[in-house]
């Protein structure tokens, strides 16, 4: 990563697949040179307008754009790769975390079949072992009545069979009882007005209405009731809302204040490549009239003037939308200095002492003499008052 900031329309790329990247030219090859010149079709920049028969631009110019258009470019590539590489590790991250839970997942559902394929094999176990006991015991019945005989005479001592025994089913627990006494123990206590707007812990007396703090301070009892009390959590919850929704309004505000300063920074490295552009072909023609006047040419004044104008125009155009922008950053920042966003002062503030220290001294002497005849004329009204009170 580079500490260069990421201009916003690089940071309004959300996903890795979103991103254009562009490929990397090596410094041999001819579109970075003057004549073989081909801008970059992913490159969003204004390409430099190479004139070649144009007297006043020769090869060195040419060549200055084009060295600049190529160093903007590597510094939006830089900047891309470096955003789709954050995205790329982002998006990884998210797969590998999202994986793990679905693991995590598939292991507790596997966990839940086999509990329930053990319990459908204890139920058939239980099955199989009452169906055994229903055949033993049908069997010794059985056994009992050919013993027996038709006259009814047993003709021998049956075999004794041990018997099952019975399955014991545990009893239903009595249901409990609601009692009156246990609801009101688990409700708040009442408390009284005074101490709610006071915030302090109601305290009642035993056979008093009044509690210790208003019995001491002999203060008027009033209890809230439910409804009082409803009304108070409802208020509560509607300003908790209001005050939360606020607080999203502001930093929404924030956030996008935020991309108009990104916005604004990506203008003034616009109107640095612009102004250095007009001003290196300014001081162009300026150097070419000197040229020429060194020659012993004559040069006509309106042209001379015209150069020199076009010359201050370009630096004075550059420094009033410089400062114009960095000023709109500065307000921007302080703005938003709340939410710790990182974003940079460009004008330093000028501290308050040095402002203070021009005051001049005639100035302290004129509010002396003008608070000295405020206090005279008070003086003056108030010796008219205690005269009119005496007539």
């Amino acid at each position: 990563m580079t500490d260069v900031p990421i201009p916003a329309h690089i940071l309004a790329w959300k996903a890795s697949t979103d991103v254009i990247r562009m490929g990397e030219i090596p410094s041999a090859d001819p579109r970075r040179t003057v004549r073989g010149f081909v801008p970059d079709k992913k490159f969003d920049a204004p390409a430099p307008m190479l004139a070649f028969d144009d007297p006043y631009e020769d090869d060195e110019d040419r060549l200055n754009k084009v060295k600049k258009y190529w160093r903007a470019r590597d510094k939006e590539r830089m900047l891309r790769e470096a955003h789709y590489k954050e995205l790329l590790d982002a998006e990884v991250k998210a797969a590998e975390r999202r994986k793990a839970n679905e693991n995590a997942r598939a292991l507790e559902k596997a966990k839940e079949e086999a509990a329930v394929q053990e319990r459908e094999k204890e139920k058939e176990k239980e099955k199989e072992q009452a169906l055994e006991t229903a055949t033993r015991n049908k069997k010794t019945v059985e056994l009992e009545d050919n013993e027996v005989g038709p006259s009814g005479v047993n003709k021998g001592k049956a075999r004794e069979v041990p018997r099952t025994p019975r399955k014991v089913t545990p009893r239903k627990s009595q249901t409990e009882v609601w009692s009156g006494s246990e609801g009101e123990e688990d409700e708040e206590k009442p408390q009284c007005v005074n101490c709610v707007k006071k915030n302090i812990t109601c305290v009642p007396q035993a056979g008093k209405k009044a509690c210790i703090t208003c019995g001491r301070r002999k203060m008027k009892y009033e209890f809230f009731d439910k409804s009082s009390w409803a009304v108070l959590d409802g208020t509560k919850q509607v300003v908790e809302a209001v005050r939360e929704l606020a607080r999203l309004e502001r930093r929404r505000d924030a956030s996008q204040l935020e991309v108009i300063w990104h916005d604004h920074q990506r203008y003034i490295m616009e109107i640095e490549a612009r102004a250095a552009a007009d001003s290196s072909a300014a001081d162009a023609r300026m150097l070419q009239l000197l040229e020429l006047k060194s020659k012993g040419i004559e040069v006509p004044e309106d042209l001379e003037k015209k150069i020199r104008v076009k010359q201050d125009l370009v630096q004075a155009t550059y420094k009033e939308r410089l400062n114009d922008l960095t000023r709109r950053m500065d307000s921007i920042q302080k703005r938003t200095a709340w939410t710790k966003n990182g974003l940079l002062r460009q004008n330093p503030e000028v501290p308050p002492a040095a402002a203070q220290g021009t005051k001049r001294k005639g100035d302290n002497e004129g509010d002396r003499v003008e608070g000295s005849k405020k206090k005279k004329k008070k003086k003056v009204a108030e010796a008219e008052d205690e005269e009119s009170t005496m007539r």
